[in-house]
């Protein structure tokens, strides 16, 4: 199955059925009821930011009593973890699911750099180039929690654990380099990549260009760029 066919279909499924309590609804309600939640949420936290959407916000969007953000998610905090982690976990799976077919074509060698950072960048831009309004929103959120506190502590406990794998294997494929700047590195690449999906159109007013360039064509050049920038780190 293509990257494009994948993220056609990734709408975050629901959650498990939890054995439920005395006057929680029967059925597919109560995790309908959760989708409306972190849809809402999603939404509003990245058009305003953490601090800026309030739980009444969220409730009002979602159009539901304020107890029941509560009810369903807890206090603001653990309702922002839910509304990263649902999409965490696609992502991660797409990542996951890309290198494992690379280690198996690489049969025990090195992975070319260019493939490294092909299958960790192309999920997420590809899921903000094609798939529906909530990752469009999802893109938005990460591109603002990227540069908060909360924000680091939070991709750190959704992502961290892939992006140690990817780093591992760039390491190996860069024999030579400092560890230290293959991090570094790393670390570029990911803003890099949350910035093409911000689309904040500000390469379009510097190259004079106008219109917006789509992000499929801006992740080519991601690719070029920081292929070049990993290997380079091996002359430093």
């Amino acid at each position: 199955m293509t990257m494009r066919r994948q993220l056609r279909s990734l709408t975050p499924a629901p959650e498990p059925e939890t054995p439920r309590k005395p006057g929680r609804p029967k059925g597919g309600k109560s995790e309908q009821t959760r989708d409306r939640i972190l849809d809402a949420a999603e939404e509003l936290f990245a058009d305003r930011g953490y601090d800026g959407a309030s739980i009444r916000d969220v409730a009002a969007a979602a159009g539901l009593q304020i107890h029941s953000i509560g009810y369903h998610f807890g206090p603001k905090e653990q309702l922002f973890d839910a509304v990263v982690a649902r999409r965490a976990d696609i992502m991660t799976g797409l990542r996951r699911e890309a290198l494992l077919a690379a280690r198996t074509r690489a049969d025990g060698h090195a992975i070319p750099i260019k493939q490294l950072v092909r299958d960790y960048v192309s999920p997420f831009i590809q899921s903000a180039s094609h798939g529906d309004v909530g990752w469009r929103n999802y893109a938005a959120l990460m591109g603002r929690l990227a540069n908060s506190p909360l924000g680091t502590e939070i991709i750190a406990r959704h992502y961290d654990d892939m992006a140690r794998d990817y780093i591992a294997e760039l390491q190996k494929a860069l024999a030579g380099a400092d560890p230290e700047d293959v991090v570094e590195g790393f670390s570029a690449m990911v803003a890099a990549m949350l910035g093409i999906c911000a689309a904040t159109g500000r390469p379009e007013k510097l190259s004079g260009r106008g219109a917006q360039r789509p992000p499929e064509e801006s992740f080519e050049t991601l690719v070029r760029f920081h292929t070049a920038g990993f290997l380079a780190l091996t002359t430093a």
